[in-house]
């Protein structure tokens, strides 16, 4: 048996031991359905691959990894297909909706990338009516942050102004100190009292309210920084807007800037309907040579052995 026969029966799930007892006809079955396969394998791989580089932003062997799990996938719906006994029209109606649905992924993903340069001309125009509908909400939000800033500023630099004039008409202070202390006196009797005496000092000091005009000085000067900061961020806030906006590309982002570009361009859409029909029928290569052609003896078999299980099975029952 070929390496290309082994590797189709891996991929089909097709059973070696009864195909190597086929004729021709099911060794060109498989490799008809291998064909198949592996053009989706190829494609869906490439899909994967590509959207997890570009909208997830993994690296590479990330992205391998999710072209695998794409590779897997589609390896398992074709298998429904495939290893159905029979004709079994209800699985054949469905894999028709589901190939509908993976052509419009699949060739929206595609043309994403294709287009990929038109899109991102598009997507200037869309950051742009983004930037112009969100900005006025956070000016208003920084305009906020400005007034009461200006606020507190203008209140404190009055309250400095107060302070500064009771400093200029009074710059120092008289401190009073009394201190008591305990002087011998002799008596007349020739004995010695000790007698409290008091006495007053008088000691100019800096008016403390200069220090409460320092500390003021520094909660205006930080004040005024962040009042700048304030003032920048409004002048600049379409700019870091629109910076925000570019620094993650969004899947749905870019789908709508190219429902847009077909909306404008004939041309875009006639090449994504080209490229949709050609992702569909590809999906369904699998479903029409399943349900197209007669079967071939390998399926003959599997068939010929359910229905041998089936009566030996009802034979079973019947004796018990």
């Amino acid at each position: 048996m070929s390496p290309w026969v082994k590797f189709g029966c891996f991929i089909t799930g097709w059973n070696r031991n009864i195909l190597a007892n086929c004729t021709e006809a099911s060794h060109k079955a498989l490799k008809k359905f291998t064909s198949s396969m592996l053009i989706l394998i190829l494609l869906w791989a490439f899909t994967g691959y590509c959207f997890a580089d570009r909208y997830v932003g993994l690296q590479w062997w990330g992205c391998i990894i999710v072209a695998f799990v794409f590779v897997i996938i589609v390896v398992q719906i074709e298998r429904q297909i495939i290893l159905t006994v029979g004709k079994n029209r209800g699985v054949g109606v469905l894999r028709v909706f589901l190939a509908v649905i993976m052509a419009i992924l699949g060739s929206t993903i595609i043309d994403q990338i294709i287009f990929g340069d038109d899109v991102d001309k598009e997507m200037i125009d869309i950051r742009t009516e983004e930037v112009n509908r969100i900005a006025p909400a956070r000016q208003i939000v920084i305009q906020a942050e400005i007034d009461r800033l200006s606020f507190a500023i203008d209140s404190l630099d009055k309250v400095n102004m107060q302070l500064n004039e009771e400093i200029a008409q009074r710059p120092t202070i008289m401190t009073v100190q009394s201190v008591t202390t305990e002087v011998p006196v002799v008596q007349k009797d020739g004995s010695i009292v000790k007698e409290k005496s008091n006495s007053i000092t008088r000691t100019p000091i800096e008016n403390p309210r200069l220090k409460q005009v320092i500390s003021n000085e520094k909660n205006l000067e930080y004040m005024r920084k962040l009042l700048d900061e304030y003032n920048n961020k409004k002048l600049n806030v379409a700019a870091e807007l629109k910076k925000e906006l570019e620094a993650k590309t969004g899947f749905l982002e870019e789908l709508k800037a190219l429902v847009r570009i077909m909306s404008k361009s004939s041309i875009a859409l006639g090449f994504y309907i080209l490229l949709f029909s050609f992702l569909l029928f590809l999906e369904l290569l699998v479903v029409m040579s399943k349900f197209g052609d007669k079967p071939c003896d390998y399926d003959l078999i599997v068939q010929h052995q359910l229905a041998v299980k089936e009566e030996s099975i009802r034979d079973l029952v019947k004796r018990v």
